[in-house]
């Protein structure tokens, strides 16, 4: 075929390739394949010209050519076996005669394969920079109402990898460190599963897309291996998050029955799997222990409870500290239970890992919620738990107190060890306290369910102090850790509980402290709005408080917009001048360095009357950066 003619006399084609053109090299504009591209082997592709047309982003156009992968596969393999020296290029049918338009990308060659650390299970997918590898159009979403994208490339799988790892990994660090994921050759449902999660944290991810093809990989998968344990754990998680709590306690079941098949709670389970100090065998301790863990959240919802990890003996070994085991190196002689358990009656401090101290909270927390289960049982009962959380503050080493180091660290392990605390003295006290009849709601969730005779060791009011006390220990660990997405999704419910018992204790005390309870739930309505940007779950908890706030701040807050100014005007007043002034003007107010506390003339404008400085109820002292 003859090139075509110039519009120009200049001697050059008026259409050129996409290979010459993105070279800058002059094209002969041969169909179906010009001479260079014949030359070097190269798929030859012509755009349509869109002179005199209106110009479109170019993405667009790299979409809309883009043919399904293994057509695109196809393609690319009748042009490497293209033979212009034999004349065999023009026999064979190129990717324009079958009625292909490629995309504005060179064949795969040595300088951009895929990465060999990739599995060989995901690395069989046609690997092309800005190519769609899915060639399924995900649906609207329909819990969010968001349109799915209608492709996801190789980018944005390892984007949903790195942000799983910077958010959910942190909060859950079940799986092998960041740096040693693609080595580690994680199976194609884990590695799905991943991705599903890491979506959630993408301005619109392709979640639902994502997890239609995890539900599909996961039910059909035979295998009964330790990475589908971590797999159906990490996606039950997620669905609880998600606010799907039937489907949740679905996965969870299915990962604890591989969990006791493979013997996973057996203490010689990861040293005779793995070599017991190598980051495998660390990542097989923490996936029980994240078990274990999971099994009490996901019963807090229940109405009856049917622990299926935290009945057996703990024989696996206590986790390491996470930079020890994110530092890729040698993992530490790992340490038992018992050992822990004997910390208390050591002469000098000893200090474990803030997993295990994760581990001791979430006991406690299912000891509450047995407790609260059981329709009789003695006083005693009910102070031992009572014992036990006030213990496990006071047998802190000191280095443990403290969620956040001098350079701004968080140990996330301890700061969700301090909040299960808090909740589950939360859960302890509500039910029994003065509290509960002023906000009790029995469709919501995470509101604590309780039988009407409850024994008691302490009065009412005793009760309620406690567990407002907790719900301020709540609220000041996350205004120091403000960044939710970093957290465990667990933490909402703790969260909305916290709002409610502020809100009660605003209707059982005074105005003088309303601000005081208001900034707190202000606090905990802003983190449950952040946290519904990412997790469904939070949807339901943010209703519940706004509308509850709604109801019961908004007289106040009426008031106490116009009071406030009010008594900065009378307070720098002087008697003598407004006698003579119809119109009194405010005097300027000065505050010197070192002035005490409380300043007559600022503080009802500017300093929110505390509710108390100190309470005699609390065994654990402010948060401290040290």
């Amino acid at each position: 075929m003859t090139p075509r003619r110039s519009t120009r006399q200049s001697g050059l084609a008026a259409l050129a390739c996409t290979e010459c053109r993105k070279q800058h090299l002059k094209c002969d504009a041969h169909q179906p394949s010009c001479s260079r591209c014949s030359q070097n082997a190269l798929v030859c592709q012509y755009l349509p010209s869109r002179r005199g047309g209106r110009r479109r982003p170019r993405h667009d156009i790299i979409y809309q050519h883009s043919p399904h992968p293994q057509k695109l596969a196809d393609a690319f393999q009748m042009s490497a076996s293209h033979s212009p020296t034999t004349g065999a290029g023009n026999a064979n049918p190129t990717p324009q005669s079958t009625g292909l338009s490629l995309p504005v990308t060179s064949a795969p060659g040595p300088m951009n394969t895929p990465d060999s650390s990739i599995s060989p299970q995901r690395s069989t997918r046609p690997y092309f920079v800005g190519v769609p590898w899915s060639s399924v159009i995900p649906p609207t979403n329909p819990v969010h109402g968001r349109v799915e994208p209608e492709c996801r490339t190789w980018d944005e799988e390892d984007r949903c990898v790195r942000l799983y790892y910077e958010h959910f990994h942190v909060a859950h660090p079940i799986l092998v460190p960041n740096a040693s994921y693609k080595d580690r050759g994680y199976p194609p449902a884990l590695q799905l599963v991943v991705e599903f999660v890491g979506s959630h944290y993408l301005p619109s991810g392709p979640r639902q897309h994502l997890k239609d093809k995890v539900e599909a990989e996961l039910t059909s998968n035979p295998e009964r291996s330790s990475c589908m344990v971590q797999a159906w754990l990490i996606y039950s998680i997620s669905l609880y998050a998600r606010g799907e709590r039937q489907k949740a306690q679905e996965a969870f079941s299915q990962s604890a029955e591989i969990a006791f098949e493979l013997g996973m709670h057996r203490g010689d389970f990861a040293a005779s799997s793995y070599t017991e100090r190598s980051i495998e065998a660390e990542s097989m301790r923490r996936t029980w222990w994240e078990l274990y863990i999971t099994d009490i959240f996901m019963a807090i919802p229940l109405k009856t409870i049917t622990f299926r990890c935290t009945t057996v003996a703990p024989e696996v070994c206590l986790p390491c500290e996470d930079f020890a085991y994110t530092g890729c190196g040698e993992i530490p002689q790992p340490r038992k239970m018992r050992e822990f358990k004997r910390r208390i009656f050591a002469a000098d401090e000893v200090v474990f890992s803030s997993f295990s101290y994760r581990i001791e909270a979430a006991t406690i927390l299912c000891r509450v919620l047995v407790l609260n289960r059981l329709k009789e049982y003695h006083r005693d009962h009910l102070q031992a738990i009572e014992n036990a959380l006030v213990s496990w503050v006071n047998h802190l080493p000191s280095r443990k107190l403290d969620i956040v180091d001098s350079y701004g660290n968080v140990d996330e392990m301890m700061f969700q060890a301090h909040l299960i605390v808090a909740y589950a003295t939360m859960l302890l006290h509500l039910p029994r306290s003065d509290l509960r009849s002023l906000l009790s709601q029995s469709d919501d969730y995470f509101w604590p369910s309780a039988p009407c005779h409850l024994s008691s060791t302490f009065p009412r009011l005793v009760h309620s102090i406690k567990a407002a006390e907790a719900s301020r220990r709540v609220s000041d660990s996350i205004s120091i850790c403000p960044n939710i997405q970093k957290h465990t999704p667990f933490i909402v419910p703790a969260l909305a509980l916290c709002g409610m018992i502020q809100l009660a204790t605003s209707v059982s005390h005074s105005e003088d402290c309303f601000d005081h309870h208001c900034n707190r739930v202000t606090l905990i309505l802003g983190c449950l709005k952040s946290t519904r940007r990412t997790w469904g779950s939070a949807d339901a908890a943010y209703e519940c408080v706004r509308s509850s706030a709604a109801d019961i701040l908004s007289d106040s807050i009426e008031k106490w917009n116009t009071e406030p100014l009010k008594s900065i005007s009378s307070a720098s007043q002087d008697p003598d001048d407004m006698e003579h002034t119809n119109h009194p003007v405010p005097q300027g107010v000065t505050v010197a360095e070192g002035q005490g506390f409380m300043i007559p003339e600022l503080a009802p404008g500017f300093i929110d009357p505390t509710c108390y400085s100190a309470s005699f109820f609390n065994c654990l002292a402010d948060f401290e950066l040290s």
